[in-house]
């Protein structure tokens, strides 16, 4: 007899602080480079209150995870297709105007060929802002067969080119699986 359970699970493939440097992130320097600090407004619910600050060149960190490597099975990603569920948060400094940007992308095992891809620009944030953080965060769904990676890539910039550390500020970036509620294969 077969079981009618249903299988459920959530795998967090990544969830990096800032206060872990940038180990695991591919990183281009633009401007004086990325630079880990002190948040300048709490995160509600962050693990870490830190952030990555970028500079007045486009600083941008990118990895790239390997779905089947990180305990997912080809035939579940192919026939039940999980929610694949990206978030990142980002920040400015009261006192300088910044730009964030995010591109996410699914792969396919050659991690050339782009399957889905989610891309967010928002609006630049203004000198005399509050400092609050704003989430972006973008839910893959019925994305089809032959997913093996995920490359997760942002970047940020000043706005007034200041030497130093007044872009962008990112912090707890999050690429999960949700496995919740499959039916089991007959």
């Amino acid at each position: 007899m077969l079981s009618t359970a249903l299988f459920t699970c959530c795998i967090s493939l990544i969830f990096l602080f800032p206060s872990e440097q940038l180990n695991h992130w591919s990183v281009k320097h633009g401007g004086d480079g990325w630079r880990v600090e002190k948040n300048k407004s709490v995160l509600e619910g962050a693990d870490s209150q830190t952030c990555f600050v970028s500079s007045f060149g486009w600083c941008k960190k990118s990895q790239i995870i390997d779905l089947v490597q990180e305990g997912l099975w080809e035939h579940l990603l192919d026939v039940h297709q999980p929610p694949i569920c990206i978030s990142d948060w980002y920040a400015g400094r009261n006192d300088c105007s910044c730009v964030y940007s995010i591109k996410v992308q699914l792969l396919a095992a050659d991690q050339q060929t782009v399957l889905q891809e989610f891309t967010m620009d928002p609006d630049p944030i203004p000198q005399w802002n509050d400092t609050r953080y704003y989430q972006v965060s973008h839910e893959f769904r019925h994305y089809g067969p032959g997913v093996r990676y995920v490359n997760f890539t942002h970047k940020g910039k000043d706005m007034q080119f200041w030497k130093g550390w007044y872009g962008a500020r990112i912090s707890n970036s999050s690429v999960t699986v949700k496995c919740d509620n499959l039916e089991p294969c007959r």
